[in-house]
């Protein structure tokens, strides 16, 4: 019996934002494999720029990056890219209840499982 092939269709574009090139090609690896077109970027001011071409349906942000990070940029996205969900994805737990944290769509802590931020595109898309 053939495989079906997945539909893609509904898939939606990704975009990461994160210093580590590591944590990108692992997280772009994961989500290619179930359906979605991935992009990343290293730091906020690419992150700006990317969004002045680009609508992605879901930005996967790190909030500590150089030049420019999460946390300066967040209302920005917000204005150049309206229609994309944000989720921050950091190592930073301390952020976790803050302002920052309540003014996107979802909070995850590196470190813990992958299938948590894999559910959350999911569920955003």
């Amino acid at each position: 019996m053939a495989k079906k092939k997945e539909d893609t269709s509904k898939k939606g574009k990704i975009l990461i934002a994160d210093d580590n090139k590591e944590i990108c090609e692992l997280v772009t690896a994961i989500l290619v494999e179930t359906g979605h077109e991935v992009d990343s970027v290293y730091n906020g001011y690419e992150l700006i720029a990317y969004l002045e071409k680009n609508n992605p349906s879901v930005i996967i942000l790190d909030l500590m990056m150089p030049d420019k990070d999460g946390l300066s940029i967040i209302d920005t996205i917000k204005q150049v890219s309206p229609y994309s969900r944000i989720v921050i994805y950091t190592g930073h737990q301390e952020y976790e209840n803050s302002v920052y944290a309540r003014a996107v769509d979802r909070f995850l802590v590196k470190g813990r499982s992958i299938q948590d931020l894999i559910g959350t595109v999911e569920e955003l898309i």
